[in-house]
Protein backbone atom coordinates (compact mmCIF):
# COMPACT_ATOMS: atom_id res chain seq x y z
CA UNK A 1 0.00 0.00 0.00
CA UNK A 2 1.34 3.44 -0.87
CA UNK A 3 0.51 6.78 0.71
CA UNK A 4 0.53 10.19 -0.95
CA UNK A 5 1.09 13.33 1.09
CA UNK A 6 -0.99 16.28 -0.09
CA UNK A 7 -0.21 19.88 0.84
CA UNK A 8 2.59 18.65 3.07
CA UNK A 9 4.46 21.13 5.25
CA UNK A 10 7.48 18.81 5.27
CA UNK A 11 10.32 19.88 2.98
CA UNK A 12 11.91 17.39 0.62
CA UNK A 13 15.19 16.12 2.05
CA UNK A 14 18.07 16.77 -0.30
CA UNK A 15 20.96 14.34 -0.54
CA UNK A 16 24.21 15.59 0.94
CA UNK A 17 26.76 15.01 3.68
CA UNK A 18 25.25 14.45 7.11
CA UNK A 19 26.39 16.47 10.12
CA UNK A 20 28.31 13.41 11.31
CA UNK A 21 30.16 13.21 7.98
CA UNK A 22 30.88 16.93 8.02
CA UNK A 23 32.17 16.78 11.59
CA UNK A 24 34.29 13.74 10.72
CA UNK A 25 35.79 15.46 7.67
CA UNK A 26 36.52 18.69 9.57
CA UNK A 27 38.21 16.99 12.52
CA UNK A 28 40.17 14.58 10.31
CA UNK A 29 41.43 17.44 8.13
CA UNK A 30 42.55 19.35 11.23
CA UNK A 31 44.40 16.26 12.50
CA UNK A 32 46.06 15.55 9.16
CA UNK A 33 47.31 19.09 8.53
CA UNK A 34 48.47 19.60 12.11
CA UNK A 35 45.97 22.18 13.36
CA UNK A 36 45.07 19.52 15.90
CA UNK A 37 48.53 18.35 16.90
CA UNK A 38 49.52 14.88 18.14
CA UNK A 39 48.54 14.64 21.79
CA UNK A 40 46.02 17.50 21.59
CA UNK A 41 43.09 16.95 23.92
CA UNK A 42 39.72 16.83 22.17
CA UNK A 43 36.87 18.42 24.07
CA UNK A 44 33.54 17.48 22.53
CA UNK A 45 31.72 20.63 23.67
CA UNK A 46 34.45 22.94 22.40
CA UNK A 47 34.68 21.18 19.04
CA UNK A 48 30.90 21.37 18.63
CA UNK A 49 30.94 25.10 19.44
CA UNK A 50 33.74 25.72 16.94
CA UNK A 51 31.79 23.97 14.19
CA UNK A 52 28.46 25.49 15.17
CA UNK A 53 26.71 22.14 15.61
CA UNK A 54 25.44 20.01 18.50
CA UNK A 55 27.53 17.57 20.52
CA UNK A 56 25.93 14.40 19.13
CA UNK A 57 27.42 14.40 15.59
CA UNK A 58 30.81 15.40 17.01
CA UNK A 59 30.71 12.50 19.45
CA UNK A 60 29.82 10.04 16.71
CA UNK A 61 32.54 11.42 14.44
CA UNK A 62 35.09 11.03 17.24
CA UNK A 63 34.00 7.41 17.74
CA UNK A 64 34.73 6.66 14.08
CA UNK A 65 38.09 8.44 14.26
CA UNK A 66 38.96 6.44 17.37
CA UNK A 67 38.15 3.17 15.57
CA UNK A 68 40.44 4.29 12.72
CA UNK A 69 43.32 5.09 15.15
CA UNK A 70 43.31 8.85 14.56
CA UNK A 71 42.00 9.47 18.08
CA UNK A 72 42.96 7.75 21.32
CA UNK A 73 41.06 7.33 24.58
CA UNK A 74 43.28 8.06 27.58
CA UNK A 75 40.68 7.20 30.20
CA UNK A 76 40.12 9.92 32.77
CA UNK A 77 41.94 12.48 30.64
CA UNK A 78 39.54 11.88 27.76
CA UNK A 79 40.21 11.74 24.03
CA UNK A 80 43.38 13.02 22.40
CA UNK A 81 44.78 13.14 18.87
CA UNK A 82 46.75 9.91 18.46
CA UNK A 83 50.52 10.49 18.65
CA UNK A 84 52.64 9.87 15.56
CA UNK A 85 54.43 6.66 16.45
CA UNK A 86 57.15 4.96 14.46
CA UNK A 87 55.80 1.48 15.16
CA UNK A 88 52.32 2.29 13.86
CA UNK A 89 53.60 4.11 10.77
CA UNK A 90 55.96 1.20 10.09
CA UNK A 91 52.90 -1.06 9.95
CA UNK A 92 51.12 1.39 7.66
CA UNK A 93 54.07 1.52 5.27
CA UNK A 94 54.38 -2.27 5.25
CA UNK A 95 50.77 -2.43 4.11
CA UNK A 96 51.37 0.34 1.59
CA UNK A 97 54.36 -1.48 0.10
CA UNK A 98 52.28 -4.60 -0.55
CA UNK A 99 49.28 -2.72 -1.95
CA UNK A 100 51.31 -0.31 -4.10
CA UNK A 101 53.28 -3.21 -5.56
CA UNK A 102 50.08 -5.07 -6.49
CA UNK A 103 48.40 -1.94 -7.86
CA UNK A 104 51.37 -1.06 -10.07
CA UNK A 105 51.60 -4.61 -11.41
CA UNK A 106 47.91 -4.68 -12.33
CA UNK A 107 48.06 -1.17 -13.79
CA UNK A 108 50.95 -2.18 -16.06
CA UNK A 109 48.87 -5.05 -17.40
CA UNK A 110 45.83 -2.85 -18.10
CA UNK A 111 47.22 0.57 -18.99
CA UNK A 112 45.80 2.09 -22.18
CA UNK A 113 47.23 4.99 -24.22
CA UNK A 114 44.60 7.26 -22.68
CA UNK A 115 45.64 6.15 -19.19
CA UNK A 116 49.27 6.80 -20.08
CA UNK A 117 48.50 10.36 -21.17
CA UNK A 118 46.65 11.01 -17.92
CA UNK A 119 49.52 9.57 -15.88
CA UNK A 120 52.08 11.76 -17.63
CA UNK A 121 49.95 14.83 -16.93
CA UNK A 122 49.76 13.90 -13.25
CA UNK A 123 53.55 13.61 -13.05
CA UNK A 124 53.89 16.97 -14.82
CA UNK A 125 51.46 18.48 -12.30
CA UNK A 126 53.54 16.98 -9.51
CA UNK A 127 56.68 18.61 -10.90
CA UNK A 128 54.87 21.96 -10.89
CA UNK A 129 53.80 21.41 -7.28
CA UNK A 130 57.44 20.61 -6.49
CA UNK A 131 58.50 23.98 -7.90
CA UNK A 132 55.84 25.80 -5.89
CA UNK A 133 57.20 24.40 -2.65
CA UNK A 134 53.71 24.20 -1.16
CA UNK A 135 53.51 21.10 1.00
CA UNK A 136 49.72 20.81 0.75
CA UNK A 137 49.91 20.91 -3.06
CA UNK A 138 52.64 18.26 -3.06
CA UNK A 139 50.62 15.93 -0.85
CA UNK A 140 47.53 16.40 -3.03
CA UNK A 141 49.52 15.72 -6.22
CA UNK A 142 51.08 12.63 -4.63
CA UNK A 143 47.68 11.27 -3.68
CA UNK A 144 46.23 11.88 -7.16
CA UNK A 145 49.12 9.96 -8.75
CA UNK A 146 48.71 6.92 -6.51
CA UNK A 147 44.93 6.94 -6.90
CA UNK A 148 45.48 7.00 -10.67
CA UNK A 149 47.53 3.80 -10.37
CA UNK A 150 44.71 2.19 -8.37
CA UNK A 151 42.12 3.25 -10.93
CA UNK A 152 44.14 1.90 -13.85
CA UNK A 153 44.69 -1.32 -11.87
CA UNK A 154 40.94 -1.87 -12.13
CA UNK A 155 40.40 -3.15 -8.59
CA UNK A 156 38.08 -0.81 -6.63
CA UNK A 157 39.08 -2.35 -3.30
CA UNK A 158 42.63 -1.09 -3.77
CA UNK A 159 41.47 2.52 -3.99
CA UNK A 160 39.13 2.16 -1.00
CA UNK A 161 41.86 0.62 1.15
CA UNK A 162 44.32 3.27 0.07
CA UNK A 163 42.00 6.13 1.03
CA UNK A 164 41.93 4.94 4.64
CA UNK A 165 45.67 4.55 5.18
CA UNK A 166 46.48 7.63 3.10
CA UNK A 167 45.15 9.91 5.83
CA UNK A 168 47.62 8.35 8.26
CA UNK A 169 50.41 9.01 5.76
CA UNK A 170 49.34 12.63 5.30
CA UNK A 171 50.12 13.27 8.96
CA UNK A 172 53.76 12.24 8.51
CA UNK A 173 54.40 13.43 4.95
CA UNK A 174 54.32 17.14 5.75
CA UNK A 175 57.52 16.94 7.80
CA UNK A 176 59.29 14.98 5.06
CA UNK A 177 58.21 17.25 2.21
CA UNK A 178 59.55 20.36 3.90
CA UNK A 179 62.99 19.15 2.76
CA UNK A 180 63.36 20.08 -0.96
CA UNK A 181 65.67 17.11 -1.58
CA UNK A 182 62.90 14.64 -0.84
CA UNK A 183 60.48 16.42 -3.17
CA UNK A 184 62.68 15.81 -6.21
CA UNK A 185 63.43 12.21 -5.24
CA UNK A 186 59.74 11.40 -4.83
CA UNK A 187 58.76 12.66 -8.27
CA UNK A 188 61.76 11.01 -9.93
CA UNK A 189 60.53 7.73 -8.44
CA UNK A 190 56.95 8.44 -9.56
CA UNK A 191 58.24 9.06 -13.07
CA UNK A 192 60.08 5.71 -13.06
CA UNK A 193 56.96 3.87 -11.86
CA UNK A 194 54.89 5.59 -14.55
CA UNK A 195 57.26 4.60 -17.35
CA UNK A 196 57.19 0.95 -16.26
CA UNK A 197 53.38 1.00 -16.20
CA UNK A 198 53.18 2.66 -19.63
CA UNK A 199 55.62 0.07 -21.01
CA UNK A 200 53.35 -2.71 -19.68
CA UNK A 201 56.27 -3.95 -17.56
CA UNK A 202 54.34 -5.52 -14.67
CA UNK A 203 57.41 -6.87 -12.85
CA UNK A 204 59.30 -3.60 -13.20
CA UNK A 205 56.35 -1.49 -12.08
CA UNK A 206 55.78 -3.74 -9.08
CA UNK A 207 59.45 -3.60 -8.07
CA UNK A 208 59.69 0.18 -8.42
CA UNK A 209 56.44 0.82 -6.54
CA UNK A 210 57.53 -1.45 -3.67
CA UNK A 211 60.94 0.22 -3.47
CA UNK A 212 59.30 3.66 -3.52
CA UNK A 213 57.01 2.79 -0.59
CA UNK A 214 59.86 1.15 1.33
CA UNK A 215 62.13 4.19 1.01
CA UNK A 216 59.26 6.52 1.90
CA UNK A 217 58.71 4.55 5.10
CA UNK A 218 62.38 4.83 6.03
CA UNK A 219 62.39 8.57 5.35
CA UNK A 220 59.31 9.11 7.50
CA UNK A 221 60.83 7.07 10.34
CA UNK A 222 64.00 9.17 10.24
CA UNK A 223 61.97 12.39 10.29
CA UNK A 224 60.06 11.50 13.46
CA UNK A 225 61.59 12.54 16.78
CA UNK A 226 62.84 9.88 19.16
CA UNK A 227 60.10 10.78 21.62
CA UNK A 228 56.49 11.49 20.80
CA UNK A 229 53.71 13.48 22.34
CA UNK A 230 51.80 11.02 24.49
CA UNK A 231 48.85 10.93 26.87
CA UNK A 232 50.91 12.27 29.76
CA UNK A 233 51.75 15.44 27.88
CA UNK A 234 48.41 15.99 26.21
CA UNK A 235 47.50 19.59 25.74
CA UNK A 236 44.13 21.10 25.09
CA UNK A 237 43.66 22.29 21.51
CA UNK A 238 40.15 22.88 20.30
CA UNK A 239 40.39 25.30 17.38
CA UNK A 240 39.54 23.94 13.95
CA UNK A 241 40.00 27.42 12.55
CA UNK A 242 41.34 30.78 13.64
CA UNK A 243 37.83 32.15 13.90
CA UNK A 244 36.13 32.44 17.30
CA UNK A 245 33.17 30.19 17.99
CA UNK A 246 29.84 31.58 16.88
CA UNK A 247 27.94 33.52 19.50
CA UNK A 248 24.88 31.78 20.90
CA UNK A 249 21.64 32.81 19.30
CA UNK A 250 19.40 35.06 21.33
CA UNK A 251 15.69 34.60 21.08
CA UNK A 252 13.60 37.73 20.99
CA UNK A 253 11.29 38.01 23.92
CA UNK A 254 7.66 38.55 23.14
CA UNK A 255 6.40 42.01 24.00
Amino acid sequence: MSFRMRNSNVDIVKAGPTLIEQAYDAILAAICDGRLAPGARLNQDDLAARMGISRQPVGQALSVLKAQSFVRDTGRRGLIVAPLEREFLHSVYELREALDSLAASLAAQRCTPRDAAEGRKLVADGREAEKSGRVDSLIEADMRFHLWICRVAGNPLLAETMRLYWNHLRRAMAAVLRDPRHRTEIWDEHDAILEAIVANDAAGASHRAAAHAREAGKTVARSLPATHVGPGTARRVVALSDEPPPAPRRHKSSS
